[in-house]
């Protein structure tokens, strides 16, 4: 097994690295294209869930981070005797987050119910539905809890966020269609809220979409869409987070603008001195509760007018090389789409200060064919413009473009591919200039256009450079990744898992040769496996970086994860007194884009020259913006706690 392997070497810099350790470790080679990294324990550090690819039923397996200042690593991941999660089907839905406020990860299911089909086979091992799976602390987890609140559907992505601002963490739930290959029907996504009981458990009341249940109309595409990507972020200045809706079938993206007071998280009783802010409504305790936070809340889809649910290109046509090869070969015949049909394949999606303006940026990742012509939306920056114009709008400048198409298309190429199906945005040479990852997967095109884990660099004057070919990336067939920082040294890691999905005999072949499952030696039918991949990030050399783990407070009406909170930092990032500083922005995102997809819960700054960040402000997620000034503060990991004051307090 090749392990220890460079993965960057930079042309000016050839210490800087981020070599592959996972056998370093302590992980066996896991055939697995789906992951995720919480901190199950609760000791500060990421841990491992890995989805192997498994075509059945397959329970996932566990890997907790074990520190050790000894090890070059700083510690090894160290497997699990019984996970006590259930199986879950390769098309479930899994991530973690604290539901139920009391410290500990969760496990959130979304089962895949295709029930319209007529080939639908139900689960019958528990959860048969949508549940969650209360933490232990330690790794493992009580039994399932159906959340009645979510229909069955077929769910493809889960997001966990606050959206009402009320202290207590709600579901995103992505759905997919209705009947694929059977109509352009999807079922429509579930926005469910959690509200107060008297016990303090869960309970989720469904919060309706606007037009959800509209019938298909070609014009507007009022109903549900195909998602496979929803996320919980904070665009703008409003109270509230925006829900972010992805879709496949080459619909329209959507913008959900929320609004509404948020609702109290503390009980409402009977005794009126038990109640400090509100009198007491009529009708009692919580006979109401459920109604209320549903009433409450307002939304409309802003994607249009904010320029978020497409490109300017909705023509729908076919290419003129498509049209004259269905001449001679019919399965290539194909109608022109209307304009509800002529946007864009959409997965994921990773959000980010990218220019450093103070307002959040961001990138989607898109699935495209060349067959389907220049309408279909490409992989693309959303820039935010709400600093420039008072008003939330994107545009997509040409200089970002990450496009990698061939520069003369003929027929032996023309078919081209771009699988981008995850993405994310990360610091990871700590220049205090965001950078860009792009996974793809699931076609054959050949090099250089072939689909892999592909990082973007960040340059000075605010472009993206595909450095992938000169720093010797080589993870052919990338799937889910998870940003974390393994070892506490303020420079973020990477875990990817690995796809051979639709990938032919050679492409397979030059990814296990890659990967060190088959070698040169290996016979022509060798069969080549998927790796999980675990990066060391050497990339940031002398440069600093400081690493905050936010803790919110129930009683403050912010949940414990404190997903949605904002912090800003004031940085000498060339180390010249006489320079400007620079404020950069950072937002703690929850779970969320395609998949679940849960990387480690930190917001981290790239330092460059500095050693150190001044006027350190977070602002959190609750409907006041409550906001604790920290003032200055060194490299390094620190745990900053709301319920005691938000003192940071330094992590080993």
């Amino acid at each position: 097994m090749k392990h220890l392997l460079p993965l960057f070497v930079l042309a000016a810099a050839t210490s800087a690295t981020l070599p592959n350790i996972s056998e370093s470790v302590g992980l066996p080679p896991l055939d697995a294209s789906r992951l995720s990294t919480p901190d199950l324990n609760g000791d500060g550090h990421a841990d491992l869930v890995v989805r192997l690819n498994d075509r059945s039923p397959t329970a996932p397996r566990i890997f907790l981070w074990t520190v050790d200042r000894t090890s070059p690593t700083g510690g090894r991941f160290n497997a699990t005797a019984d996970t006590t999660l259930p199986d879950i089907s390769p098309r479930d839905v899994l991530t973690f987050a604290d539901l139920n406020n009391d410290g500990h990860q969760d496990a959130i299911i979304a089962r895949y119910l295709d029930y319209l089909q007529p080939d639908f086979v139900a689960p019958t091992d528990a959860p048969t539905r949508t549940a969650w799976l209360p933490g232990h602390g330690d790794g493992s987890f009580a039994a399932p809890v159906l959340i009645d609140a979510a229909p069955a559907a077929t769910t493809a992505a889960i997001a966990v966020g606050d959206v009402n601002a009320d202290g207590l963490p709600d579901l995103w739930l992505g759905n997919w269609y209705e009947r694929y290959f059977s109509g352009y029907e999807g079922f429509s996504n579930d926005m469910l809220l959690q509200y107060s009981t008297t016990d303090d458990s869960p309970a989720f009341a469904r919060w309706s979409l606007p037009g959800e249940s509209a019938p298909l109309e070609p014009a507007t595409d009022p109903g549900g869409r195909p998602t496979y990507g929803a996320a919980v972020a904070r665009l703008d200045d409003s109270a509230l987070p925006l829900l972010i809706e992805l879709n496949y079938g080459r619909r329209w993206n959507r913008l959900w603008s929320l609004s509404g007071p948020a609702p109290l998280k503390k009980d409402l009783t009977a005794d009126p001195a038990s109640v400090e802010e509100t009198p007491v409504r009529p009708g009692g305790a919580l006979e109401y509760r459920r109604d209320e936070i549903v009433r409450l809340l307002r939304g409309v889809d802003i994607a249009p007018q904010a320029g978020f649910d497409g490109d300017a290109i909705r023509h729908g046509k076919h290419p003129v090389w498509l049209q004259e090869r269905a001449k001679d070969d019919p399965r290539f015949k194909r109608d022109d789409e209307p304009p509800f049909r002529a946007n864009g394949n959409t997965f994921d999606v990773a959000v980010g200060d990218i220019d450093n303006d103070g307002d959040f940026d961001v990138f989607v990742s898109t699935i495209i064919h060349n067959w389907a012509g220049d309408s279909s939306d490409r992989s693309r920056f959303l820039v935010n413009r709400l600093r420039e114009t008072g008003t939330l709008t994107f545009d997509s400048p040409p200089q970002l473009s990450v496009d990698r198409v061939p520069d003369v298309v003929t027929p032996e190429n023309r078919n081209f591919n771009q699988g981008d199906i995850f993405c994310e945005l990360a610091d990871f040479d700590n220049d205090g200039r965001l950078d860009l990852i792009i996974c793809s997967s699931d076609y054959s095109d050949p090099p250089p256009h072939d689909e892999r884990l592909r990082i973007f660099l960040q340059q000075p004057d605010g472009t993206f450079a595909d450095h992938s070919a000169e720093l010797g990336l080589d993870h052919i067939g990338a799937g889910q990744p998870a940003v974390l920082d393994l070892d506490g040294d303020g420079a973020l890691d990477l875990i990817v898992g690995q796809s051979f999905n639709r990938l032919t005999a050679e492409r397979r072949r030059d990814a296990g040769l890659a990967n060190g499952t088959l070698s040169v030696d290996s016979p022509e039918d060798a069969k080549a496996r998927p790796v999980v991949h675990v990066y060391h990030n050497a990339l940031a050399g002398d440069r600093a970086g400081l690493v905050l783990r936010l803790r919110g407070d129930p009683a403050q009406h912010v949940t414990r994860d404190a997903f949605g909170a904002i912090v800003r930092a004031s940085v000498d990032l060339d180390g010249d007194p006489t320079t400007p500083d620079v404020v950069l922005h950072r937002q703690l995102l929850g779970p969320g884009g395609h998949a679940g997809k849960r990387g480690d819960s930190l917001v981290h700054f790239g330092l460059d020259a500095a050693s150190s960040v001044r006027d350190l402000t977070i602002i959190w997620p609750d409907a006041d913006r409550t906001t604790s000034s920290l003032g200055d503060l060194a490299a390094g990991t620190w745990l900053v706690d709301l319920a005691t004051g938000a003192v940071p307090q330094p992590l080993p």
